[in-house]
């Protein structure tokens, strides 16, 4: 066999190999920036947006599905509870125990959504809400009491005066 035949038989061997060539060039560029997405600028400038009010929805807890977690909460204003939850929560701004979701403990709140289950000491200052899939047992104190068809109160229950 020549020279030229086998550098014939090599570089068609290497073709056979070759794989086509990854364009990485992504890799080289800046991440996009909070002022390169569209109408985000219209979305901050919102005089809504700078309210006392909105600025505290920041500090919102979402306990997700399939997550259990335990301890004291504290400088939370709303707390959102999907999975199930073993706690204390003290002087928050709202709690929602959605459907399937699981409170365990106590509970000293303004307003509460009660779609899940609640065992234990739940104090609302102002609104509780039992939906049609919630059920609560315990020491119950609201401010105002709205039960869905279908809804469950077990135990000692209060109105504040």
């Amino acid at each position: 066999m020549s020279a030229d035949a086998e550098d014939t038989d090599k570089n068609a061997g290497n073709n056979a190999d070759a794989r086509p060539e990854l364009d990485l060039s992504f890799l080289d560029r800046q991440p996009a920036r909070a002022t390169d997405i569209p109408n985000l600028r219209d979305r901050l400038e919102r005089p809504d947006d700078t309210d006392p009010r909105r600025i505290s929805e920041n500090k919102t807890l979402t306990v997700g599905r399939d997550i259990s977690l335990k301890g004291d909460i504290t400088e939370c204003d709303s707390l959102i509870v999907e999975g199930r939850i073993e706690a204390r929560l003290d002087c928050a701004r709202a709690l929602e125990v959605s459907r399937g979701g699981r409170f365990d403990g106590s509970a000293k709140v303004e307003t509460a959504i009660i779609s899940g289950r609640f065992d234990g000491d739940l104090d609302v200052s102002r609104a509780l809400r039992i939906t049609a899939t919630g059920k609560v047992t315990g020491t119950v104190s609201y401010g105002r009491l709205e039960i869905e068809n279908g809804g469950e109160v077990d135990g000692d229950v209060s109105i504040h005066h």
